[in-house]
């Protein structure tokens, strides 16, 4: 029996409460504690242990559910019925929370307990957690293993965080600058008598409001009585703006209720502060300048200019320099963001698991694994393996959005499989798992040893080409190997006879360095110089880097900001770990080696990563192996970041801290700025340039255009909702595009109404509906030259006027320089 109990059950937000747990001795129990609202939204998620849990009924007797005769908890949001059995005075009167008169509710979490907790011998376990600042019903549950007793469930419990007098705030996530919303406050007594009350709005520079003699307001609120209060706000600041009210309960003579009003001894006062997001105008344009400088007791430097379009958004600009001693150090610093970019289906999610294993493999192997770097790491790798347990098929086999696909997908089943195997050394991964996936895919390899494509190949450099099954069979020869399969294996053997006979025949450079990379790992040294022969010839040199590109015409203007083409950055990985793959390197590869690295450097994202997640996986994993191999760390490096406008900094690395991400604000934009690198070792500087522009009208490799459906503007009160038809296409040079995403930015205040997933994911080509705060994303499998129409409706919940447009772009995932961008505005603006 699991049991869980909070003491007290009703307390003041900001104060400690002990939490009880008991369960069968030697258990591991996890405990969540979610705020109601939460559940309310997806009652059918909650785990339950009532009896009739899961069960499904098909009958055509006559069968009666068991009336539920418990009384719903009150709703805080609504003034309590008179009456009500709860004595809210006698518990604020009798609390022994003495500092909360000058306590301020700014932390409002979704979720406030998600832990493990060991349990002792004695079976109970007890913690002290402090209330977070909402006003509402928190419901906790936990569920325990225990290796004598099995499973064990609690049932559900509930924690009353209130005050018998609040405010409350409704403001909008985020606003563009220059609209005027307005905010909302709601003043709430569940006393017993009544009390005059003053609200103030705090003043501030950040904001500006119609008139500041209004900021402040005194009235008369009776037991049980809400008051609402409204100014009407224009944002002028960038970046989150603080909104804080103040509500308390005055001694005053003026009558109210018939009589003096009421001064309780405590909870005299509250007081709010809610944030909102405040934009630039436009879209957000992202430039990253990466350098590798390795002074050898000599001074070395490079120039970078930072400039911005005419037309850029007045005060959106933002520059800074971030310098590490070690080429990973800026992926460690964002494990759970490398690429800036949504991450739902079973290939996506792999950018957030396979890159962590190549980090944990190099630091280890530097000596540099922490216990700190290496608990986060492993949380990410456990997150990204259940994550990624939800793509399985029943057959073993991985697809990207999993059973809904009906088939399983070869490429993906082998990525995975791979990264699993390499993730066994730092997580437990089932082996069942492992051995599902091979034994599927040991069913799809051909007589000939190659392997056939089973469902929708995701991959663009294997998409269209008549190297289709060679470069799908290396890719899967490659994952077995990498995984610590022998050469001998049925599988590695019939794979590597398939791929002999390509060697001289294959003309595709993806597939050459593919081929390289597997043969290098196989041993077979002699096919692995024939290839890189082949690959020399083909390789593009400027200055000290040399690179590889499917389209070799864009790189001769070349310029030093990253833009990154994904097939050529994955293409020139793969020749890198195919050049790192052999013992005892001599000097010479070495020096080649660094020079591919220089160039797949200058091609990161501000992140760490690269344009798209197959890059990024396959150039962290080339990064990783170069760092192990030949890297030379930072032994002891000055380096000086000059402007022409007498801006001066100093950074200082070494061995000790070549992890540790040093970051500097550059004041001049527009500016020209020199970084000088002195002393023995190497650095990894990357400049950032941040700003926004209006979209341009690009519509070269997609057609994107909206219509919005009549609206009745007279109708101000809010909800107010408009009907939005977007036509997409794909206009490019192939036949179709990869897995495109139409990304739908909500107008401020807006938001999907209720039931737009079902509606989306019913009309063609939809595979996945996410939202998040502030954006729609819809995945589309692909997108053809026919065009496609997606209708959906949003609305209103915050009223803001003088609405700036909003953007939509359609993108395709795996090469997302091909996209498109428009801007939709309110018809009633």
């Amino acid at each position: 029996i699991v049991s869980l109990g909070f003491s007290p059950s009703q307390q003041l937000p900001g104060a400690e409460v002990e939490l009880q747990l008991q369960a069968a001795p030697g258990s591991l129990c996890a405990l969540r504690a979610v705020d109601e609202s939460v559940l309310l939204l997806r009652p059918e998620r909650e785990l339950s242990n009532r009896s009739d849990v899961g069960l499904k009924i098909l009958s055509n007797a006559k069968i009666k559910k068991p009336v539920d005769c418990s009384h719903p908890s009150p709703n805080y949001g609504t003034p309590m019925a008179k009456g009500d059995g709860d004595n809210p005075q006698a518990f604020e009167l009798s609390s022994s929370h003495g500092a909360e008169d000058s306590q301020v509710r700014q932390y409002f979490p979704e979720t406030w307990l998600w832990d493990l907790f060991p349990i002792g011998n004695s079976g109970k376990e007890a913690v002290h957690v402090t209330v977070p600042d909402t006003i509402t019903e928190w419901k906790a549950m936990s569920f325990c293993t225990s290796q004598s007793r099995g499973f064990g469930l609690s049932p559900t419990i509930g924690l009353t965080a209130f005050k018998p007098f609040f405010v409350d705030l409704t403001l909008p996530y985020s606003v563009v600058r220059g609209e005027s919303f307005r905010l909302t406050a709601t003043v709430f007594n569940y006393l017993k008598d009544c009390i005059r009350v003053q609200t103030d709005l705090a003043k501030s520079h950040e904001y500006q409001l119609e008139s500041w003699a209004d900021s402040q307001t005194s009235s008369c609120l009776c037991a049980n009585e809400a008051k609402t209060y409204h100014w009407n706000i224009t944002a002028v600041k960038l970046g989150h703006v603080n909104f804080t009210i103040s509500t308390k309960i005055l001694d005053s003579n003026e009558p109210c209720g018939g009589q003096k009003g009421f001064v309780p001894r405590k909870g005299q006062s509250d007081k709010l502060i809610k944030p909102v997001l405040v934009k630039p105008e436009g879209v957000l344009v992202e430039k990253t300048h990466s350098s590798q400088l390795c002074p050898k007791g000599k001074v070395v430097s490079e120039s970078v200019s930072l400039e911005v379009p005419a037309d850029v958004v007045p005060d959106s600009t933002k520059a800074y320099v971030a310098v590490l001693g070690d080429i990973m150090g800026t992926a460690l610093q964002n494990l759970d963001g490398l690429v800036q970019m949504p991450s739902g289906c079973g290939e996506q999610n792999m950018v957030l698991f396979a890159p962590i294993i190549y980090v944990l493999q190099y630091l280890e192997k530097a000596g540099l694994l922490t216990e700190e770097i290496k608990s986060r790491a492993v949380g990410f790798l456990e997150i990204g393996y259940q994550k990624e347990l939800m793509y399985k098929h029943s057959n073993g086999s991985y697809s990207a959005f999993g059973e809904q696909d009906g088939d399983g997908n070869t490429w993906l089943t082998a990525f995975v499989t791979k990264c699993f195997g390499q993730a066994q050394k730092f997580i437990f991964i089932d082996p069942k798992n492992i051995q599902d996936a091979l034994k599927w895919m040991a069913g799809h390899q051909l007589p000939s040893g190659c392997y056939a494509n089973v469902g929708k190949l995701l991959h663009t450099a294997m998409k269209g080409g008549v190297d289709d099954e060679v470069s799908l069979t290396a890719y899967v020869t490659a994952a077995l190997l990498e995984m610590g399969r022998a050469v001998d294996d049925p599988m590695v053997s019939r794979g590597l006879r398939c791929l002999r006979n390509s060697v001289t025949s294959t003309t595709n450079l993806y597939t050459q360095a593919l081929l390289a990379y597997v043969f290098s790992l196989a041993g077979e040294m002699d096919v692995r110089s024939i290839l890189l022969q082949q690959l020399d010839q083909q390789a593009i040199i400027s200055g000290e880097s040399i690179h590889w590109s499917q389209k070799p015409t864009q790189s001769l203007n070349a310029s030093p900001w990253s833009e990154p083409a994904a097939l050529d950055v994955e293409l020139t990985a793969y020749a890198l770990l195919a050049q790192l793959a052999k013992p005892n390197l001599t000097q010479k590869e070495i020096a080649k080696a660094t020079s591919i690295l220089a160039w797949l450097a200058k091609q990161r994202n501000a992140y760490g990563g690269f344009s798209s997640t197959q890059d990024t996986v396959v150039a962290l994993q080339a990064l990783a192996k170069y760092a192990t191999t030949a890297y030379m760390p930072s032994e002891d490096v000055s380096l000086a970041v000059k402007s022409t406008e007498n801006f001066q900094c100093t950074f200082n690395i070494h061995s000790a801290n070549r992890l540790v991400f040093q970051q500097e604000t550059l004041p001049s934009v527009p500016g020209m700025y020199t970084l000088e690198a002195s002393g023995q070792g190497c650095v990894y500087v990357q400049t950032v340039l941040k700003y926004n522009i209006l979209p341009p009208k690009n519509m070269k490799t997609f057609s994107l255009s909206v219509e919005m459906g009549k609206a009745r503007c007279e109708q101000w009160t809010s909800p107010r909702s408009l009907t939005l038809t977007i036509h997409t296409s794909y206009v490019g040079s192939r036949s179709s595009s990869n897995m495109a995403i139409v990304e739908v930015k909500m107008l401020s205040g807006f938001s999907p109404m209720e039931g737009t997933s079902q509606l989306l994911l019913q009309q063609p080509l939809v595979k996945k509906v996410e939202f998040g705060t502030d954006t729609l994303n819809i995945y589309l499998d692909e997108l053809s030259k026919n065009t496609q129409t997606y209708t959906f409706t949003i609305s209103q919940s915050v009223l803001v006027t003088n609405l700036k447009p909003a953007a939509i772009t359609v993108y395709d995932y795996y090469l997302p320089d091909e996209q498109a961008t428009i801007q939709y505005s309110d018809p009633c603006e």
